[in-house]
């Protein structure tokens, strides 16, 4: 994991107030930074997103310059993105779906280059339903996508790396949204991975799934996922970019053999992370997460207490 100073003048000079607004506002999926205006979960409001912005403006006049370490494209981080992002719509693999055109198809690639696609994800076509990415994805991101379709214009075959629990995780998130495409196709490429037992647990989920009765498949996804696992899945989209996403610190405290946490009961924890503390940046996640949520991440924090 990597973090990118902002009191950069490369940085500052290229980035105009609005992008600095959104980016703050929305955060950057599939990486720590979360949205932190109200209007995608966060504590801050318009107004205080813009003082925001002003404040970190205020650096450019004496920021220094800060070179960017290289960051080189991957067709494997690509093919991750792809997967929880745009499968949906281009269809699994690339390979097409009623949303939209297959794009693993090396003769449609070749009829435009690199550049057009980057472009393409970051503006979008809005006359042909392809929505702007620029402002959800980052330009590493953008990059990594884009090193995806030059593999498949090669012909290459190109697997994301995803564990089969996060498959899993991401599977139950869906659920609760009652995003069938979603929960079939993660729990169709957890199966792949998995071995008989758990193979003919998922089919279980999936068959409850195709009956309609989605608190039956939720209740029989959650028996077989281990609980720390859906705490760390929760953990990292919500708490992550304070302490980081395996708890060792950063902008907050290590988490691991903690002495708050370790003196504190379950229900004392409970109480903390829902409320938080007033006068610091744990604003508490009350109306965010749900006490059965909260206790997933509990359960995560007791296992790095050992």
């Amino acid at each position: 994991m990597s973090f990118h100073s902002l009191n950069s003048r490369g940085l500052l000079q290229l980035t105009p107030d609005e992008a600095l607004f959104s980016l703050i506002r929305t955060g950057v999926p599939g990486t720590v930074m979360p949205a932190w205006g109200q209007t995608g979960g966060g504590p801050f409001t318009d107004e205080q997103l813009t003082q925001l912005v002003a404040f970190i403006r205020a650096w450019e006049p004496t920021a220094p310059e800060i070179t960017p370490m290289a960051n080189i494209a991957d067709p494997v981080r690509g093919a991750a993105i792809f997967a929880s992002t745009c499968f949906i719509c281009h269809g699994e693999n690339g390979r097409g779906a009623d949303r939209a055109p297959a794009l693993n198809d090396p003769a449609r690639l070749k009829d435009f280059n690199d550049a057009w696609y980057r472009n393409t994800i970051a503006y979008g076509r809005p006359a042909k339903g392809m929505p702007t990415w620029g402002t959800v994805l980052s330009p590493a991101q953008i990059n990594d996508l884009v090193a995806l379709l030059a593999a498949w214009r090669q012909g290459q075959e190109v697997k994301a790396l995803i564990p089969l629990e996060r498959h899993l995780t991401s599977a139950l998130f869906a659920l609760r949204g009652f995003d069938s495409a979603d929960v079939v196709y993660h729990l169709t490429a957890a199966q792949s991975q998995a071995d008989n037992a758990l193979a003919q647990d998922i089919q279980e989920v999936l068959n409850l799934l195709e009956a309609r009765d989605w608190a039956g498949a939720r209740a029989r996804l959650i028996a077989i996922l281990p609980k720390e696992e859906i705490g760390k899945a929760l953990f990292e989209t919500n708490c992550a970019p304070c302490p980081a996403a395996e708890g060792t610190g950063g902008l907050g405290p290590n988490l691991h053999a903690n002495p708050f946490i370790l003196s504190k009961s379950d229900e004392d924890l409970l109480a903390f992370i829902l409320t938080g503390r007033k006068g610091t940046a744990m604003s508490g996640f009350e109306g965010v997460l749900t006490e059965e949520e909260v206790g997933y991440i509990i359960t995560l924090l007791r296992t790095w207490q050992k």
